[in-house]
């Protein structure tokens, strides 16, 4: 590259006059980054914010693919064009992409993760690159990449009618600027996915007491209206001592009923010996009182009752296992099932298997709420609040649900 001599002394001075236009940069990328309300507001005000100070002319942003790709129709792009239109900006801007090496710089900043200044778009750039300059009366450009993590989200480039000097701090500026609104699109973006999951998770949970407030109203409702029916007739009517027994006989079986139901709810919505012995201890107790309501032969290979994992990870542990079962009974109809579940530094390893029907062989795991209830998608959730991996197999006959949690993912979440 051909860059613009300076002597040291004068480097020196120049860096010194353009403090104060550093730390404005500074300044206005922050201000630039606060309140704007996607990650393409946030280049937007960036753009206008950088071009606003340093009166450079054209900006231009692209928000890259999955693949690091710089074009393509999924390619989103932002333009800072005041008095051009964007459409014949963008036609020249393109060409302005390969130096007269061949390489194109736009690709090597994106490999390098750092900024990178053409100082003379002239001399730099290929032959179609120098002439698209000369058209738009650019003399230099400097691209921005912005980073999450370690991968290249975007790269923001800006125009300069005249030449850019050659400055260390400058482009250490800009890399401090593509690092602020690289952190404020990662928080948009979080802020964003926090949003939807929590939506799912809501919809999910009202999915669950709708679910929940059915069974109560088919079930315990019914028994308890019985009653209530029964204590009202023996309170009006005149009855044989033998009827009249039979009625007591009724309304304490119908109590007895409801009692059991509502024990069972209860448990099923928080085991009390989730405290005091853990998630498995809580397992061990829950799977034998589901076989003996739901008559399914489970075959059950749980941890020693001493192994505990942190709280977050117990709660979704039972919960993957509560609703498996549950699915065994309301649609797989399997006569059995088993419950293996292994611990290892590593995490927690949990596989249900049945024997029933199985899922259709075109179902994807996206649409299984709708198929057969609300379960599987709030599965689903927990395990990827926990950091773990859910997966369904069906054979045709008979399914298998397998779940990775990593502890050490769990911990971390739980002390978050």
């Amino acid at each position: 590259m051909k860059h613009q001599k300076i002597c040291p002394r004068e480097a020196e001075v120049q860096a010194q006059t353009k403090e104060p236009l550093y730390a404005k940069l500074l300044r206005a990328a922050k201000v630039a980054t606060e309140d704007a309300a996607s990650v393409a507001d946030i280049l937007r005000a960036s753009l206008n914010k950088v071009c606003d100070c340093t009166q450079w002319p054209f900006a231009h942003a692209r928000i890259l693919t999955a693949g690091n790709e710089l074009g393509g129709r999924s390619t989103k792009e932002v333009w800072r064009v005041p008095f051009l239109d964007p459409r014949r900006f963008r036609d020249r801007a393109l060409r302005m992409n390969r130096l007269r090496s061949g390489i194109d710089w736009r690709m090597q900043m994106v490999t390098s993760a750092r900024p990178a200044v053409l100082y003379d778009l002239e001399h730099e750039l290929d032959h179609k690159g120098q002439h698209a300059a000369r058209e738009l009366g650019l003399r230099s450009a400097l691209g921005m990449p912005i980073l999450a993590g370690e991968s290249v989200t975007a790269v923001c480039e800006f125009f300069s009618c005249d030449v850019i000097p050659q400055d260390v701090l400058c482009e250490e500026v800009f890399a401090v600027i593509g690092d602020a609104i690289a952190h404020a699109i990662e928080m948009k973006q979080a802020r964003e996915l926090l949003r939807e999951m929590t939506g799912r998770l809501l919809t999910l949970q009202d999915d669950e007491r709708r679910r929940l407030a059915g069974e109560l109203h088919d079930t315990t409702g019914q028994n308890l209206s019985m009653l209530v029916l029964n204590i009202d007739l023996l309170a009006r009517e005149q009855f044989p001592p033998e009827e009249m027994h039979a009625k007591l006989i009724e309304c304490g079986d119908l109590a007895r009923t409801s009692l059991q139901e509502v024990r069972t709810f209860s448990y099923v919505l928080h085991p009390p010996l989730f405290e005091e012995l853990g998630v498995f201890s809580a397992l061990r107790t829950f799977i034998e009182g589901f076989a003996e309501r739901s008559g399914v032969l489970v075959d059950v290979e749980l941890p020693d009752r001493s192994i505990r994992v942190p709280r977050d990870l117990e709660t979704t542990i039972f919960r993957v296992v509560q609703e498996s079962l549950s699915n065994v009974h309301k649609h797989s109809h399997s006569a059995t099932a088993r419950v293996r579940i292994a611990v290892n530094p590593e995490g927690v390893f949990i596989n249900v298997e049945d024997e029933g029907t199985g899922l259709p062989p075109s179902a994807e795991l996206t649409e299984l709420p709708a198929k057969i209830g609300v379960g599987i998608g709030s599965m689903q959730e927990r395990v990827r609040h926990c950091g773990g991996r859910l997966q369904l197999h069906s054979r045709g006959a008979g399914t298998q649900l397998e779940v990775s949690l990593p502890i050490r993912q769990a911990a971390q979440t739980a002390t978050a």
